[in-house]
C-alpha cells in the first residue's frame, strides 16, 4: 500500500485524486500553479511527491532540497525544463513524465488549427464581424481577409517526434509537400512521404514552419535572427513547443519589419505573456495562452498517468516513464 503526502500544483481530474486517496495518499491541491520558488517552498517541506501540472512551476534545487521526504516529481505532461533534474537525481528523487497519445494528438491538432487560422485569416475574420466592420460584401471591403489554400504549399516540421510525426500524418490530408528536420533521420516517415532537409534548407523552402522540439541547451533560441532571415517573406512560423526555442526579440523585429508574413505562438519566453510585450501590438501574429494540450481527453489521461506514477513510487516500485535514474536516496 502506498502512503504519503503529495503536492498537486493545480486542479486535476477527480478520478486521479480518488486513485491517490484510495492508496492512502494525502493530497494538497493548489488552486493555481505557483509562479515562484518562494511560493513553492512554503508547501514542500513534508511532501513525498509533487505532481506538476502546468509545466511552468519552478521546481528548483532549493525546492528539492527543502522537500526532504521527496521521492517523486511527476510531470502531468512531457515537457520538464522547469524541473532541476540533476538536483532530483542527486537527491534520489524520480522525475517522471506522461507520454500519452491524447496529449500528442491534442497538440498536433492545435498546430494544424493555427496553420489554418493563418492561411485563411479565421481569427481576423471573427474580429472583423464582432467589431461590426462587416458592412459590405464588396471586394475592396473583404480584401484584407483574403487567404490562400494549403494545397501545394510546403510545410516544414522541425522535430519529428511524437507530436511532429502526428502533425505530418494529419497535414497529408491537405495535399501539402511536407519536409522535416530532426537530429535523427526518420526513415519510417520518409517512406510515407516526409522529405528530410538540413535546417537551413527547410527554413528557406517552407511556407509554414512548425516548431515541435523539446527545450534543451541545443534548442535554446535555435530560431534567431539569422534563421528567420533565411525564411521566405511570405512564410509563417508556428511554435507549439517552448517559447525559448525562438529568440523572442528577433521574432518581434522580423514581424514588425514584415521580414516574414506572420506567426502563431502558443508558448512564450515568459508565461503569462507580460502585458507590455510588443507582440501584443502586432496584427500579423496569433497568440494563445499555452493551451495546445488543453483538451478534456488529454488533461484527463495526463492526470491519471501522473497519479499512477506517484502511486508506484510511493509503493516502493519503479515508475513506468522516468527521465532520470536516481540510484539511491541521500542521507538527509
Amino acid at each position: 500500500m502506498a502512503q504519503g503526502k503529495v503536492l498537486i500544483t493545480s486542479p486535476i481530474e477527480e478520478k486521479a485524486i480518488r486513485m491517490m486517496h484510495d492508496s492512502s495518499i494525502e493530497t494538497i491541491i493548489l488552486s493555481e500553479p505557483p509562479t515562484s520558488e518562494k511560493e513553492l517552498l512554503t508547501y514542500v517541506k513534508d511532501v513525498d511527491g509533487i505532481l506538476v501540472v502546468r509545466g511552468t512551476e519552478p521546481i528548483t534545487r532549493r525546492v528539492i532540497e527543502k522537500a526532504q521526504k521527496l521521492k517523486i516529481i511527476a510531470r502531468g505532461g512531457v515537457g520538464y525544463n522547469n524541473i532541476d533534474v540533476d538536483a532530483a537525481t542527486e537527491y534520489g528523487v524520480w522525475v517522471t513524465i506522461a507520454p500519452v497519445e491524447e496529449l500528442f494528438d491534442s497538440v498536433a491538432e492545435y498546430a494544424i488549427g493555427l496553420m489554418l487560422c493563418l492561411a485563411r485569416k479565421i481569427c481576423k475574420a471573427d474580429i472583423y464581424v464582432k467589431k461590426r466592420l462587416w458592412t459590405s460584401n464588396t471586394h475592396k471591403a473583404l480584401e484584407p481577409l483574403k487567404g490562400f489554400t494549403l494545397s501545394g504549399k510546403v510545410l516544414g516540421i522541425i522535430g519529428l517526434g511524437n507530436i511532429g510525426s502526428r502533425i505530418f500524418r494529419k497535414a497529408r490530408a491537405f495535399d501539402m509537400k511536407i519536409i522535416y528536420y530532426d537530429i535523427v533521420r526518420k526513415k519510417e516517415f520518409e517512406s510515407e512521404g516526409a522529405e528530410y532537409r538540413p535546417l537551413k534548407e527547410l527554413l528557406a523552402e517552407s511556407d509554414f514552419i512548425i516548431l515541435t522540439v523539446p527545450l534543451t541547451k541545443e534548442t535554446y533560441k535555435m530560431i534567431g535572427e539569422n534563421e528567420i532571415n533565411l525564411m521566405k517573406r511570405t512564410a509563417y512560423l508556428i511554435n507549439i513547443s517552448r517559447g525559448a526555442v525562438i529568440d523572442h526579440m528577433a521574432l518581434v523585429k522580423a514581424l514588425k519589419e514584415g521580414r516574414i508574413a506572420g506567426a502563431a505562438l502558443d508558448v512564450f519566453y515568459e508565461e503569462p505573456l507580460p502585458t507590455d510585450d510588443p507582440l501584443l501590438e502586432l496584427d500579423n501574429v496569433i497568440l494563445t495562452p499555452h493551451i495546445a494540450a488543453f483538451t478534456k481527453e488529454a488533461r484527463g489521461k495526463l492526470s491519471i498517468t501522473a497519479a499512477e506514477e506517484v502511486i508506484r513510487v510511493l509503493k516502493g516500485e519503479k515508475p513506468r516513464y522516468p527521465i532520470n535514474n536516481p540510484q539511491k536516496r541521500d542521507n538527509r
